[in-house]
C-alpha cells in the first residue's frame, strides 16, 4: 500500500462494492486484533499495544484517519518507512517466486 505523503492529497478509499473476499478477511482479522488489543490493555496476560498496532496495520487501507496518521509519521520518520518498504518489497518478491 502506498500512503499519501502530501497534505493536499486525499487518501485513497476502498469502496464496499469493490471489495473482494480477501478484503473481508483482512477486516475481520483487523477487528479481531483490535478486540484482543482492547482486552490486552486490561488483562496482564495479553500484549494490548502490540495487538492494536497489528490491527492498525491491517485496517489502514480502509480508514482515512489511519492513512493520514501513517503519512504524518512517514514525514517524521522517513528512514523507518523506507526500510519497511524494502522488507515488504522483498517479501512480495519471495511470495510471487513461490507461486
Amino acid at each position: 500500500m502506498s500512503y499519501s505523503t502530501r497534505d493536499d492529497e486525499e487518501p485513497r478509499v476502498i469502496r464496499w462494492a469493490e471489495m473482494t473476499w480477501t478484503d473481508y478477511v483482512r477486516i475481520g482479522a483487523g477487528l479481531l486484533f483490535f478486540l484482543l488489543g482492547v482486552a490486552g490493555l486490561v488483562l496482564p496476560i495479553l500484549q494490548g499495544v502490540l495487538f492494536l498496532i497489528v490491527s492498525a496495520i491491517l485496517l489502514a487501507p480502509y480508514s482515512r484517519w489511519v492513512q493520514k496518521q501513517l503519512a504524518r509519521l512517514e514525514k517524521r520518520f522517513p528512514s523507518i518507512f523506507q526500510r519497511a518498504r524494502g522488507i515488504a518489497k522483498r517479501w512480495r518478491g519471495k511470495r510471487s517466486a513461490d507461486e
